[in-house]
């Protein structure tokens, strides 16, 4: 149903400012699972010099109970000791407040992935914590709903905090997902929250990702967050989006140049 009417306030938001405020875009990447050491050393090598945040999942649900990847904590002990090395923060997926306890030595910043994106025990949970947190919006929410969602986060007192768009759920077939650029633009028209785009999940296919990465930067997005793989067409999980490295150091650098260009 279409809401009518001004839009509700919400103060935690409307109080909220950057900490730093960005000259270049936030660039998180990496693969959708990690699969073995070998291919973590591949990815740290050729992903460091683009990213700041390097991101892979260790703690990952899939959308049915055979297809759960990862759950492996030796990997994530290997992934944060190579981030830390690389000097970059690795983002972890946290599904459940009985997670935290466990996976917080061994991870920078936590990500709440769509499905737990209304979970608000966790969401508050996690604005206590003082890590930042990444919120991926619900591929249902409205904004409203969003905003409700970063309310619950904003209330622990937690001030570093990034929106994530990763599209809707919608009629349309020739992607998974529909990236929704409108509500980057509205994010940032209304309100001082940093929103990075993932057009990665927000399309759910390769040839798509840069082109609506791109937009979402050039709509005001402050950053990407992109799956790449050393072999793409074989990766564990969500083959069908990932970007080769080349594609994906070809996205960064033009991510910047549009950034600084809509920013000028």
């Amino acid at each position: 149903m279409t809401r009518l009417g001004p839009e509700p306030d919400y103060p935690l938001v409307q109080l909220y400012q950057e900490q730093q405020p960005r000259t270049s875009p936030l660039i998180i990447a990496g693969p959708c699972s990690w699969e073995s050491e070998y291919q973590m050393d591949t990815v740290f090598q050729s992903i460091v010099p683009f990213v700041d945040f390097v991101r892979g999942g260790v703690f990952r649900a899939g959308t049915y109970p055979s297809r759960e990847f990862g759950w492996k904590l030796a990997l994530l002990r290997e992934v944060h000791k190579r981030a830390i090395s690389a000097g970059k923060k690795n983002v972890v997926d946290v599904l459940d407040i009985r997670d935290i306890e466990t996976i917080d030595p061994y991870t920078e910043v936590y990500q709440v992935g769509m499905r737990q994106a209304q979970h608000y025990a966790l969401l508050r949970e996690l604005g206590g914590q003082r890590k930042p947190v990444i919120l991926k919006r619900g591929s249902w929410m409205t904004y409203d709903e969003t905003m409700g969602a970063m309310e619950h986060l904003l209330s622990g007192g937690n001030q570093n905090v990034f929106l994530c768009e990763r599209g809707s759920v919608s009629h349309l077939d020739h992607v998974r997902w529909e990236l929704s650029i409108s509500t980057i633009a509205k994010v940032k028209r209304a309100t001082n929250l940093p929103i990075i785009v993932d057009a990665s999940h927000g399309s759910g296919v390769a040839d798509l990702v840069s082109s609506l990465a791109l937009a979402g930067i050039a709509a005001g997005a402050d950053g990407l967050l992109v799956e790449c793989h050393p072999d793409p067409r074989n990766s564990l999980s969500d083959a069908a989006q990932a970007l080769s490295f080349d594609e994906f150091h070809s996205l960064a650098l033009k991510a910047k140049e549009i950034y600084a260009l809509v920013r000028d």
